[in-house]
């Protein structure tokens, strides 16, 4: 009988040690915060929650500068990408990634990117800019660096020749405010930020002349760039095929009725946009992952 009780009570400590083994791993979700940590928490909260409850398995939402993005990825801190078409090469191509959806917004599958000057400073047209100081995020970002650099440089401006300066931001926000402020001529931010600050009270549009304005039917805001795909939500390498295909039909499924696309602006999600326009951008401009 002590040798039954003992197999026993050994065979319930061997389920009690493995329990935690057999629990789900948590996966951690990083996604872009040009606008801060707080704006990322409020808006992709609920989307987080969402695919937890989709694939049965607890994902954590980890707000990012797009700056450290891609090297927390690179560093195995992140499962899961929701970013921009830049960062996505840059972890399909060096790490592997898979792009498993692209994310529409309400106003389509597709952004541009927005060259700002103060309304009455007599900069209207690019070549307005030479000599001025312009601002933009690092050259990670591609809304607020990338787009208006190619674009720029297809016109033959160099802005890192032929700006009187050329500084960097930390947050999309305050480069729409240093115009306002008149502490710098021009800045670089993506389509869409400008309207949602005239919304939330920040600005108004009457401040603010859209450099080389461009205007399409099928494309509502403010932009001064050819149009590129939309954020990519990648899968890294270190999750099993067979989760990341969970996932990906998660995304599909998700409709912008419902609570976690309607607080992120989504109208859900759909296949992966083809990424050929801002490879050959990053091409042209000899940046990461083609800058060898």
């Amino acid at each position: 009988m002590r040798k039954i009780l003992h197999y026993a009570l050994t065979g319930l400590l061997a389920c009690c040690s493995l329990a935690p083994s057999l629990q789900a791993a948590e996966l951690k979700l990083g996604v872009n915060a040009p606008r801060g940590e707080l704006e990322a928490k409020t808006r992709w909260t609920a989307f987080a929650e969402y695919l937890s409850a989709q694939i049965g398995q607890p994902v954590a939402l980890v707000p990012m500068r797009p700056s450290d993005l891609v090297g927390s990825a690179q560093a195995g801190k992140l499962d899961l990408i929701l970013g921009q078409g830049v960062q996505t090469v840059q972890l399909q191509e060096r790490q592997h990634a898979v792009p498993a959806a692209t994310m529409p917004r309400k106003e389509g599958t597709q952004f541009a990117g927005v060259i700002l000057a103060k309304k009455g400073s007599g900069i209207t047209t690019a070549r307005d800019l030479k000599g001025k100081k312009v601002m933009s995020l690092d050259k990670s970002t591609a809304g607020a660096y990338v787009f208006q650099v190619h674009y720029l440089r297809k016109l033959g401006i160099d802005p890192h020749k032929d700006f009187a300066a050329f500084t960097e931001g930390k947050k999309q926000d305050d480069l729409v405010l240093a115009v306002k402020a008149g502490l710098v001529d021009a800045a670089f931010v993506r389509s869409g930020l400008l309207e949602a600050m005239v919304k939330e009270g920040k600005v108004a549009l009457s401040d603010f002349e859209v450099v080389d304005a461009k205007q399409s039917n099928d494309f509502p805001l403010a932009r001064s760039t050819e149009l590129y795909p939309e954020w990519y939500l990648s899968v890294m390498p270190q999750v099993a095929p067979e989760l990341g295909s969970k996932i990906k039909a998660a995304l599909l499924q998700m409709t912008g009725e419902m609570p976690a696309a309607k607080a992120a602006g989504l109208q859900g999600f759909v296949e992966p946009l083809p990424l050929d326009d801002i490879k050959d951008a990053l091409r042209t401009l000899k940046m990461s992952p083609y800058d060898a």
